[in-house]
């Protein structure tokens, strides 16, 4: 259990680098110079980059944040034997965690599913996954 926990920890080392490389670009895809009008489809388009910017940017950051949380409650627990509320704690922290990310990531296949049933996003390969194309 512990190598889990310190595993989770030198891997939250390497995602501020893997979110710096993804957060980039701008969220809101029109109006501005350079860009096409804003029409119905960059309404899509700005949901879709709003939903890519939680996913790859802010939930691996709040997720190892909060394994690592629980991780240091679950050894914390180890020296608290005559109470079980740490251990408690650590053991709701991270179902919390996992949970979310089932939530966060059912989601956002249910958004995709419904993106490209309505024709507005199509799938062009395992290299760029979902692309919403506005003309």
């Amino acid at each position: 259990m512990e190598k889990i926990f310190l595993i989770i920890l030198l891997a939250s080392i390497f995602f501020p680098f893997y979110t710096q490389a993804i957060c980039e670009g701008p969220i809101v895809p029109c109006g501005r110079e350079g860009t096409p009008p804003c029409t119905l489809c960059q309404l899509f388009a700005l949901l879709d980059n709003i939903l890519r910017f939680i996913i790859t940017c802010l939930v691996p950051i709040v997720s190892v944040l909060m394994f690592t949380i629980g991780g240091v409650l679950f050894i914390l627990s180890q020296f608290d034997i005559v109470s079980l509320g740490i251990f408690i704690k650590a053991k709701g922290t991270v179902t919390a965690v996992v949970v979310g990310l089932v939530v966060i990531f059912i989601a956002w296949v249910f958004l995709n599913l419904f993106l490209s049933t309505i024709g507005i996003a199509e799938w062009t390969g395992l290299g760029s996954w979902w692309e919403i194309t506005c003309e």
